[in-house]
């Protein structure tokens, strides 16, 4: 469901969007969001995965969060995973879903709201080689992040949703 922000009616406006089962809310631009789940339909899982470490560079260079050991660590499980360093079967994506549960964990014990909505993103860029869709979801929860950094800023919003596009126009 999209509906205008703020009430404003121009086409410029920032819209509220509620995606199935991820958020109750969120204020994007649908265009740009649109033209980003097009790009990700082309891409493959693997691209996907190239994509979470760029999108998770890029969190860390907007938020200026020193990053963690869990942090490190599913950057270091991706890059892995990506070259077919961790195992076969349930096991291979086992290591991507533990890191993202200790991400989880760390979001439900952090009262700072940027710092739990970085984790949130972190986990999802974290499970990205269990499920394609991970990376996704990680661009949408960045949004959500620059939704709490830049309260009702289109202009940041556009400018995150554009460098996701870019990024994974890169992969």
């Amino acid at each position: 469901m999209v509906g205008n922000f703020n009430g404003k009616s121009n086409q410029n406006a920032i819209k509220t969007i509620n995606y199935a089962g991820i958020f109750k809310k969120i204020d994007d631009i649908p265009e740009l969001r649109i033209e980003l789940e097009n790009i990700f339909n082309g891409k493959s899982h693997k691209e996907m995965v190239k994509y979470c470490l760029l999108l998770g560079q890029h969190i860390l260079k907007i938020t200026n969060i020193e990053p963690c050991n869990e942090i490190i660590e599913i950057f270091e499980i991706n890059k892995k995973w990506l070259n077919g360093e961790t195992g076969k079967g349930f096991a291979k994506f086992q290591i991507a879903r533990n890191a993202a549960g200790k991400l989880l964990n760390l979001a439900r014990d952090e009262k700072e709201p940027i710092k739990q909505k970085f984790y949130r993103v972190m986990a999802q860029i974290a499970n990205s080689p269990h499920v394609k869709d991970h990376a996704l979801w990680a661009s949408d929860y960045a949004v959500k992040l620059i939704n709490i950094i830049s309260p009702d800023n289109f202009d940041e919003v556009k400018k995150e949703r554009e460098k996701q596009i870019e990024l994974m126009n890169s992969v």
